[in-house]
């Protein structure tokens, strides 16, 4: 355990980057909103010494809630953690880009081969 944080009359611990709670529905909760407001924001500062911390006081603000007991965690794991979040989500299942097509009129197109020199008109009987 990193940071304990009370929500209502319910607990939370912040560990390893992930939240963990008796309640299933809070645990979601507090795991969602920290993976988005890292999304938006980036999270806590990458310099931040006790980054753990500094999340469950954000997530303390957002659910109005207190933190109990605060420990400097023992291994670097929360900070993967961290760093894994911050990372860009792309969707590669979502439909392809579309381009309109260029407007009528502007520069005409350059000619190339035998349409620049007539030899494609007079091979169609022009």
């Amino acid at each position: 355990m990193s940071v304990l944080l009370r929500i209502g009359n319910w607990k939370a611990f912040l560990a390893a980057g992930h939240w963990t709670s008796a309640s299933a529905r809070l645990e979601r909760s507090l795991n969602d909103a920290t993976r988005e407001w890292i999304q938006q924001t980036g999270g806590p500062s990458i310099h931040e010494r006790n980054q753990e911390k500094a999340v469950a006081l954000e997530m303390a603000r957002r659910f109005d809630g207190a933190i109990l007991n605060q420990l400097r965690p023992a291994s670097r794991a929360s900070e993967r953690s961290f760093w894994a979040q911050r990372q860009m989500q792309l969707d590669f299942t979502a439909a392809p880009l579309t381009f309109a097509e260029k407007p009528a009129g502007g520069r005409p197109k350059k000619l190339r081969g035998a349409a620049k020199n007539g030899a494609a008109g007079k091979a169609a009987g022009r």
